[in-house]
């Protein structure tokens, strides 16, 4: 009912926050920072991204996918995906990279 213009909207707005999520951190991405040329996940790099996203899943029930070599990569659902799930689940990923 909301349409897909707004649809998209909040997916690029998404993307933007969690990039910027990424930069706070201090974590390393090669999402697009153009909006015009990206799409609605997240790819934060790291060499350990496979047991990062299992840790991801088992201790926090975050669901990630992995890309090889070495990037987790997080999906962006603008349909149920919240601001406050981005800041989440990136600030689990950074304490599993940083502990």
């Amino acid at each position: 009912r909301v349409g897909m213009p707004a649809i998209a909207k909040k997916g690029r707005a998404l993307t933007k926050f969690g990039i910027d999520v990424i930069d706070h951190f201090g974590l390393t991405t090669s999402t697009p920072r153009d909006a015009t040329k990206r799409g609605c996940h997240l790819a934060v790099h790291h060499p350990n991204a496979p047991q990062l996203v299992k840790d991801l899943a088992a201790q926090f029930k975050v669901i990630a996918d992995v890309r090889p070599p070495d990037i987790v990569r997080l999906g962006l659902s603008p349909l149920t995906t919240r601001f406050t799930d981005i800041w989440d689940g990136l600030e689990k990923l950074n304490r599993l990279i940083n502990q």
